[in-house]
């Protein structure tokens, strides 16, 4: 028997397709409901026998959760950066697996998500974390979908909560040049890393892959090629965040500032009798290794202490550097494109909010043309 058809109620048939014998032999079936008409029900079967003979429904035994979440990180292994995976990782780890791991995965249903992120709202977690365990229970039930162990995803009718972009709140001008000079009282070399990213708007990972390599001061410019992650105690060289490179200008003060800095670790290769590399790091310890993001992050911290500065992050840097551009008039593209943003609309959601000045000369001159039209118009009256 390849298929079959039985009716439940007036309007309610129960198909059931023949798939094939799992790894212990047993026989496997798809059942689905279906509600209308006989022919209804006829044409759906047709359609799920057509996709078993295309091989689009897999002869596996009842799944739990547990075991997908398994199947789909190995997968994920081979996809994703190996920041996000320890992320994927911990997220099922900590909130997923305790809740649903030994439910079996065709009988999870919305409901079952929706219980979950109730229950980890209600804990005290963000909205942002509840939706990394969307995300997480969303692609893995999307993966089973794929392999033929579910016919639809419950997670596509789950509600998570929504999305909030909390309000991006910039330094000054003033407070980035107080960071600055007070970097440049405490740790020359710290100031430079701070100036790199206040003149490029690149990520604190960005900064610290750089190389000497990637600056180009003939023209003017600098590469924006990797970036330093840390996955666990291990530090690697991976990637940007989009996967692209990018380049951009440099004006010429900071031009200076790293001829500076170039000039004092070349001094200190000829102390120590070793020859400075072309491709050597820009910002590393002595023994050679890149500095570490998260330490860069501490370092600032102590430095905004010293200043009560408290709020500003050194993630605000960067957008310190995307508002000034915008609010300058300089054009969304090229401000995308320096921020390293894959899309213009990621810049446009994250900063438009932030730009009063350019609000207020927007609204300067509409004033000036309905004024000009006012007078006209009494002119002529």
């Amino acid at each position: 028997m390849r298929g079959n058809i039985e009716q439940r109620g007036t309007k309610s048939w129960r198909i059931k397709a023949y798939v094939g014998r799992d790894a212990t032999g047993t026989k496997r079936y798809l059942s689905r409901t279906i509600t209308g008409t006989r022919r209804d029900a006829d044409r759906e079967l047709s359609r799920l026998l057509v996709e078993v003979d295309e091989g689009r429904h897999a002869a596996a035994g009842p799944m739990t959760l547990g075991e997908l979440l398994d199947r789909w990180l190995a997968v994920k292994q081979l996809a994703v950066e190996p920041t996000t995976l320890k992320s994927y990782e911990w997220i099922a780890r900590k909130y997923i697996r305790p809740a649903l791991a030994d439910r079996k995965v065709a009988m999870l249903r919305p409901i079952d998500l929706d219980q979950l992120y109730t229950e980890l709202a209600s804990r005290g977690l963000s909205s942002r974390t509840v939706r990394i365990c969307h995300t997480v229970m969303r692609q893995s039930l999307e993966q089973a979908r794929k392999w033929g162990l579910i016919a639809r995803s419950p997670a596509v009718d789950a509600s998570p909560p929504p999305q909030r972009h909390k309000e991006v709140n910039p330094p000054t001008v003033a407070q980035v040049l107080e960071l600055l000079v007070a970097a440049q009282n405490e740790d020359t070399d710290f100031a430079t890393y701070l100036r790199v990213l206040v003149a490029t708007g690149c990520r604190r990972g960005e900064a610290c892959a750089l190389r000497w390599s990637d600056v180009d001061f003939d023209r003017a410019e600098v590469a924006i090629r990797r970036s330093i992650a840390q996955v666990g105690r291990e530090i690697r060289e991976k990637d940007t965040k989009t996967h692209q490179s990018r380049r951009m200008a440099m004006d010429e003060a900071t031009l200076a500032v790293l001829r500076q800095h170039r000039r004092g670790q070349l001094e200190l290769a000829m102390a120590l009798g070793v020859r400075l590399a072309d491709n050597a790091l820009l910002f590393s310890d002595a023994d050679g290794r890149p500095w570490r993001p998260d330490v860069c992050t501490n370092r600032f911290g102590r430095l905004r202490a010293t200043l009560g500065l408290e709020t500003v992050r050194l993630h605000d840097l960067r957008h310190f550097v995307a508002t000034v551009l915008t609010d300058g008039g300089v054009p969304i593209g090229t401000v995308s494109t320096r921020l390293g943003h894959s899309q213009k609309s990621t810049t446009l959601n994250l900063y438009t909010h932030a730009i009063p000045a350019t609000d207020q000369r927007a609204a300067a001159y509409l004033g000036a043309i309905l004024t000009r039209g006012a007078v006209a118009g009494a002119t002529d009256r």
